[in-house]
């Protein structure tokens, strides 16, 4: 009886199988249910049209359930048809083998449902901000392939989902009207999560590639994701994406590289984000600014007109935290020769931007204030960081070093306009030719102290000659005193203990007293004033002429006498008398020279090495508009005496100087004690002559041409004012 039973307990339990096998692979196949299931649709929704072909009945051996299957059904909404290829009607047992369909769950399958498809029947469903982002913002594209799975309560109504797919070639506008094309990826979703992957787009010369998105919905939206970009973009792509920078809209950059980018969000159940984090890593390996108006600087002799960058490490960083940064480290060059190293750190944050900056320099430096050189062969090495606060650039401090030489700004303070608004210190110390030749330093405090052993003032006069309209300083105003113990002049003489006490007012002294001692007890005395009219009056004597006259050249070889100097300024202009008396001249101009021999004191000058001997040199010169007025030159000399007079202009820079040589005063003196013939010939006056020569100088600085009318054009008489000059003395 056994036997029996299990007998036929197999043989049912196999009959099962077969049926269970059957009905999970091939299924029955039946029109049955065909008018029933459109009658249920209908009842939800009248506008969808559906045409099935045969319904088969299966058995899911995951769900242990069976459900109603169908392949290629026609289903039109509202006139457009969906291309769903597949659906499965999952309903309970006892409704089915009843005749009856009260639908759990229904999962059917879509392929190539475009885009343009898609929005058609957006139109018709209620407003919503996806339904206007559907509408306006997405072009092009398909749903190459998707299954969907509805989880339905007995009313028909939407219980949960899930879906997987794939979305190629779509076309999205985002802000500022920017197109992102060809998007393509990977999804799968349900009500919590959403999963995003093989995402590839691109966005006008940035090629997006490998990215992914994790998308969790719980109390706050969770997003995280990561993707790839690939970029070689030019001038004008630049321009789209950064508008309002002046830097690249006026110059033409190109730049190329890669970076990985990672991201999370965090947001609420009113979409309003609060919490997020981005980072980027990559490089750019290759990069180009070429600069429409060449750089130029007092410092780098040499212009910049183009900046390459080589193998740099970008890094970038956004979050909720303030952490906000962007770093360069890489390679850069000017020249396409020399790459040097330079880091870049930069403090995202609007309200307080940070910077800080760690350049190598492989080119000629040249500082003339402190006369520092250091040539292209030597690499310098500048940090610095800064912010931008207020359109204020605020440094915390400047270093700069090459070798042994340093110079260290610490609370440097810019305006807009690059002027300084103040600073708390510098420090600088430099070596020319392993000598140290500056060691100083500057406090800004209740007064600037400048204080230090040595201060290297070679090139301070031609500095302070230069034309520059610009003032640094001019939003200082404050009591200035100095204490050098040692200045390296342009003529090796040196100045010791140089002290001076004076007051800025924007950046102009307008009270200045200044005494410093050369060697063998002479001295240097500056003085500066203003009087009652608000005209500046300068005067400055010296023991030694040479030492403030050894950067021009209408005075080169100038020694010994004694130097007095006054020149009063106001906003016109300036009119000023310099005089120096008892002095030689080592290097005459050679036409000078040969003219002294033909008198025997000069014969005797020369021949000593000691120089041509003058009694007075007196030049008086108006600057005004740009033009230096000559109103006279005056030398005296027991060989040789001179006048002259004319302009300089410096814009154009033309000279144009005319004058008369008078040599052989003795000669002279010989021929004036003729009786009768004397008067005529020499004059009455003692110092007048018949062995004068007119000469001419004209044009540019450095192209001067020079006419000299011969000997043997004499001048009638000599110049008067020479011989007022004489009888004074």
């Amino acid at each position: 009886m056994k036997k029996f039973f299990y007998s036929i307990f197999f043989i049912l339990l196999f009959l099962f199988s077969i049926i269970i096998l059957y009905l999970s692979t091939a299924g029955f196949e039946t029109s049955k249910f065909n008018n029933l299931i459109i009658k249920e649709i209908k009842k939800k929704d009248a506008k969808i049209d559906l045409n099935l072909k045969k319904i088969k009945i299966k058995f899911d051996i995951k769900k242990i359930q069976l459900f109603l299957s169908t392949n290629k059904p026609k289903i039109t909404y509202q006139n457009i048809e969906i291309p769903i290829t597949e659906i499965k009607v999952y309903s309970k047992i006892n409704k089915i083998l009843s005749s009856k369909i009260e639908i759990s769950q229904i999962i059917f399958r879509v392929e190539k449902f475009k885009i343009k498809d898609i929005q058609d029947l957006a139109i018709r469903i209620k407003p919503s901000n996806f339904k206007t982002y559907l509408l306006n913002n997405l072009n092009s594209g398909e749903i190459e392939e998707a299954i969907f799975e509805l989880s339905l309560d007995k009313n028909f109504n939407l219980i949960s989902y899930k879906a997987k797919g794939k979305i190629k070639k779509i076309d999205a506008k985002i802000i500022n009207n920017f197109t992102i094309k060809n998007i393509s990826f990977n999804f799968i979703l349900d009500s919590e999560l959403t999963l995003i992957n093989s995402i590839n787009a691109n966005f006008d010369g940035i090629s997006v590639s490998n990215g992914s998105i994790n998308l969790k919905r719980n109390k706050a939206i969770q997003i995280k994701g990561m993707f790839d970009t690939q970029f070689d973009l030019k001038e004008n792509q630049l321009k789209k994406f950064i508008k309002k920078n002046k830097f690249i809209n006026e110059n033409e950059v190109k730049i190329k590289g890669s970076l990985t980018h990672e991201f999370e969000v965090k947001i609420n159940n009113n979409f309003k984000i609060i919490d997020y984090d981005y980072k980027s890593r990559g490089n750019i390996s290759e990069s180009k600014i070429n600069l429409k108006k060449s750089f130029k600087n007092d410092a780098l002799k040499k212009e910049i007109k183009k900046i390459l960058f080589n193998k740099a490490n970008v890094e970038l960083n956004f979050n909720t935290k303030n952490k906000n940064f962007l770093l360069l480290d890489g390679l850069y060059t000017t020249d396409e020769l020399n790459y040097k190293k330079f880091k870049i750190e930069y403090n995202l944050d609007k309200k307080n931007q940070n910077y800080l900056i760690d350049l190598n320099i492989a080119k000629n430096i040249t500082f003339d204030l402190i006369n520092l050189k250091i040539p292209s062969n030597k690499v310098s090495n500048i940090k610095s960081e800064f912010n931008i606060r207020n359109n204020k650039l605020i440094f915390k401090s400047i270093n700069f070093m090459e070798g042994k030489n340093s110079i260290f700004i610490k609370g440097l303070e810019l305006n807009k306009n690059y002027e300084i608004g103040k600073f708390s210190s510098i420090r600088v110390l430099t070596f020319d030719e392993n000598k140290e030749n500056n060691n100083f330093m500057i406090n800004f405090g209740n007064k600037i102290l400048i204080s230090g052993k040595k201060y290297d003032s070679t090139n301070l006069l031609e500095f302070m000659s230069k034309d520059n309209k610009s003032n640094l300083l001019i939003n200082i105003s404050k009591e200035v005193e100095i204490q050098i113990k040692n200045l390296i002049t342009d003529s090796k003489i040196p100045l010791s203990n140089f002290n001076l006490i004076g007051m800025l007012e924007k950046g102009k002294f307008n009270k200045m007293s200044a005494k410093g001692e050369f060697a063998e007890d002479k001295y240097l005395d500056i003085s500066l004033k203003t009087n009652l009219n608000k005209k500046k009056i300068i005067e400055i004597y010296s023991d030694l002429p040479q030492v403030l006259l050894s950067n021009y050249k209408f005075f080169e070889g100038i020694r010994d006498g004694k130097l007095l100097y006054h020149s009063t300024v106001d906003k016109k202009g300036s009119v000023s008398r310099l005089t120096i008396e008892n002095f030689k001249v080592i290097k005459a101009p050679a036409f000078a020279t040969l003219l002294a021999l033909a008198d025997l004191k000069g014969v005797t000058d020369l021949l000593s090495g000691k120089g041509m001997s003058f009694d007075l040199l007196e030049v008086i010169y108006e600057d005004k508009n740009n033009v230096t007025t000559v109103k006279d030159i005056l030398a005296l000399g027991p060989s040789l005496s001179l006048h002259m007079e004319g302009y300089i202009q410096k814009k154009p820079n033309l000279v144009s100087l005319s004058g008369t040589l008078v040599p052989a005063k003795m000669l002279n003196s010989l021929v004036s004690k003729i009786p009768v013939v004397g008067n005529i010939l020499v004059g009455e006056k003692v110092g007048e002559g018949i062995f004068g020569v007119s000469f001419k100088m004209k044009g540019p600085p450095e192209k001067i041409k020079t006419s000299v009318n011969p000997i043997k054009t004499l001048t009638p008489r000599f110049i008067t004012r020479a011989l007022e000059k004489r009888k004074k003395k």
